[in-house]
Parts: C-alpha cells; sequence; structure tokens
C-alpha cells in the first residue's frame, strides 16, 4: 500500500473560544508553540509539509519564516466564512496520494503519531481517536477488540464511547471535495473506515490547555 505523501496541518481558525487573541498555533505549552511541536513531530515522518493559514496569518508566516522554512504555506483568505475542511481541501493541492490531515491546535505524543502513519501505509483511509476527553466532543464508536483491527463504525455527540474523534486522518487528496461540512461529516458516508489509537490533547478552551500541559509532563517525565 501507498506510503504518506505529506501532511496538511489546518491553522487558518479563529480560536475564539480560547480568547488569547493569536492563532492556536502559536500558543506556547511548556515553552514551545504547538507549531513547532508538531512540525518537529512530523518533519522525520512526512517529506513535505503545508501550513494552512488565516486568522492573523501575518504572524504565522513570520514565524515560520524565522524557525520554519522549509513548510509551505497556503492561504485561506476565507477562514472567516468557512470551516476546517475547507482549509484542508486548499492545503492538499499539489499533493497526489495519500496525506496526513490534522488540526493545528494538537498536542501529539511523538511515538504514538509516528505509529500512526505507519500504520496509515496499510490502508486508503485511516482515522485517528483518542480517549474522550474534550469539552463538546465528537465520540467515535469504534468495532473490533483491543486496540488492533479496530475500525470507526459512527461519530456522533451523543454516543455511548469512550473514544472521541481525534482530527487527525490519513487520505487521499480530494476526499474532502464537500468542503461545507466538518471533516467528520464528510467521511460519515464512508465508515466504517480503519482506526488507529493517538495519545494527543486538543487545545480548544483554557482548561484544554491546562491538561496538554500536565498530559506533556506526564509522558515526558515517563521517559526520564
Amino acid at each position: 500500500m501507498q506510503s504518506v505523501e505529506g501532511a496538511v496541518i489546518a491553522c487558518a481558525g479563529l480560536g475564539s473560544r480560547l480568547g488569547m487573541g493569536l492563532p492556536k498555533c502559536l500558543i506556547e505549552v511548556d515553552g514551545k508553540t504547538i507549531l513547532s511541536r508538531l512540525i518537529e513531530t512530523l518533519r522525520p515522518l512526512v517529506p513535505r509539509i503545508h501550513v494552512v493559514i488565516g486568522y492573523r496569518e501575518e504572524l504565522v508566516a513570520e514565524y515560520c519564516a524565522r524557525y520554519h522554512r522549509d513548510v509551505v504555506l497556503v492561504r485561506n483568505p476565507q477562514f472567516r466564512e468557512t470551516n476546517t475542511a475547507f482549509s484542508i481541501l486548499l492545503g492538499s493541492l499539489g499533493f497526489s496520494s495519500k496525506v496526513l490531515y490534522l488540526d493545528g491546535d494538537l498536542i501529539v505524543e511523538k511515538e504514538s503519531i509516528a505509529h500512526f502513519v505507519r500504520m496509515a501505509g496499510k490502508f486508503p483511509y485511516l482515522i485517528g481517536v483518542t480517549e474522550a476527553k474534550s469539552e463538546n466532543a465528537v465520540l467515535a464508536l469504534i468495532e473490533g477488540q483491543g486496540k488492533k483491527n479496530v475500525k470507526v463504525s459512527a461519530f456522533g455527540r451523543n454516543l455511548d464511547s469512550r473514544y472521541e474523534w481525534a482530527n487527525v486522518f490519513v487520505g487521499p487528496p480530494a476526499c474532502l471535495a464537500d468542503a461545507s461540512n466538518y471533516v467528520f461529516e464528510v467521511l460519515e458516508p464512508s465508515l466504517p473506515l480503519p482506526a488507529c489509537f493517538l495519545q494527543l490533547h486538543e487545545v480548544d478552551t483554557p482548561s484544554d490547555l491546562r491538561a496538554a500541559e500536565l498530559f506533556l509532563g506526564s509522558y515526558d517525565s515517563g521517559k526520564e
């Protein structure tokens, strides 16, 4: 099966729920921005990284010009009227095979995402799921035993499930041609799809930010 050609990080959103007046990707968690953590984690795993920018795009562009000149910046000037799916669609331009898509507000454990990318080489699509912990999470109904050979059979906010949609998936560049819905809603007609468990935290609210700091401390201390 085909390996992953590159990654698209969606960083165009307003981040209004966090209320810090910055693109969420530029927020520092334990002394390093979320964007730098993502790029440094992905760089050994994929040959090319596209970063989609919109809200206060000049800040992200200047930051990448200083610290991450190897990434490709993709503008979404319609970021106020569109959603993450539209940003991902723009970011997928230029790719021809499987792409790793993820939100720019995620703190991801390195070994976890490395395993995800390796596993993605076996399937046309791979859905990232994680233990449910976010506020107002989109839950994922899981089929299968243990943590191998599992599939996502449904998404929803009122499901009886311990797991949530991780805002991470691998698929072909054209998979979000209908970018008017949320990403998980675009994927729903294709369910069930293979799934892989990820260790990560989304930073969407002040409480998420505090939890992400604790999460980083927990897995960093585990390596000592």
